[in-house]
């Protein structure tokens, strides 16, 4: 009542300012509530998406800052969510695929698309010839070969205009600026690394796999099929690094640094830390550069 008195008793400008604020305010409330929520299962994702969604949807990422995605899995929290969204963007690692089938069993409206539609992954053929990460279905560290970026902004943007297709000008309009944006950055790794001194660098796990690929790299491995190597293995990696005269090795946070730091003792090389899951994937690329150049 206090506040209604007061009400009628402003002056007719701000009653109409206090009418006008409040439908914002209610309409703002709507809005968000409205929002289709969108999973994506890791953070470069999320950033990719970001970009070509905007505030279109409620973007939720399942695998946190800092996590192993060998040993992920969802909260209780996430699971609830999870059965509330309308859309889920996969990349095709192993933790997907049990969690999209219990996902999509308590949710019947589920949308599951995968961002690496139309790729041939290393190693889908051949598991031992690939990273343990994607199982069977091949290498998933396909966010870090721009080329293979560009491709997730494609798939990324149908998916989206499938669930919101009034939003579709939008959406394609975003999606080629970002891609021209990743072009652009893959351009700059390709004249930054094309006169590298040395083209072999030595890797804990094998994520760069396709980026090495893409600019000429070649990759030795620590990680022995996923798991710590044993004495012998890691004998053969520092003989070929020494070789290959190896200067840089490239560990990441969610790993055993121990291994690493091993073999750069023994051949005399530097150990650089990059999250290949990190958010910020035009920082990531950059850093990349830095490291090996």
């Amino acid at each position: 009542m206090n506040f209604l008195k007061l009400f009628l008793c402003a002056s007719a400008s701000l009653r109409e300012k206090i009418v006008v604020s409040f439908f914002c305010i209610i309409a703002s409330a709507f809005a968000h509530a409205q929002k289709p929520i969108v999973f994506v299962s890791i953070p470069p994702q999320h950033w990719l998406t970001k970009q070509i969604a905007g505030d279109a949807v409620e973007l939720q990422t399942l695998l946190p800052n800092g996590a192993n995605p060998h040993t992920f899995e969802p909260t209780a929290k996430q699971i609830k969510k999870l059965t509330d969204a309308s859309l889920v963007l996969t990349i095709g690692l192993e933790f997907e695929r049990s969690l999209m089938g219990r996902a999509q069993k308590l949710s019947g409206k589920l949308i599951v698309a995968p961002v690496d539609a139309g790729i041939e992954k290393l190693g889908a053929h051949d598991h031992h010839k690939g990273c343990p990460c994607g199982g069977h279905g091949g290498d998933p560290h396909i966010w870090l070969s721009p080329r293979l970026y560009a491709v997730m902004a494609s798939n990324t943007t149908d998916a989206l205009v499938q669930l919101l297709p009034k939003e579709r000008q939008t959406f394609e309009a975003r999606r080629d600026a970002v891609v021209s944006e990743i072009e652009k950055i893959g351009t700059e790794i390709q004249r930054a690394l094309e006169h590298a001194p040395v083209k072999t660098c030595v890797v804990y796990h094998p994520s760069w796999t396709y980026f090495a690929q893409d600019y000429g790299f070649a990759l030795l491995t620590i990680e022995q099929d996923g798991k710590t190597p044993s004495a012998k293995h890691l004998a053969t990696v520092i003989a070929k690094a020494k070789l290959e005269n190896a200067k840089v090795i490239i560990s990441e946070p969610q790993y055993n640094k121990r291994p690493a730091q091993t073999v750069a003792k023994q051949i005399g090389a530097r150990v650089e830390i990059l999250n290949s899951l990190q958010e910020d994937w035009p920082a990531l690329m950059r850093e990349a550069v830095r490291v090996l150049r």
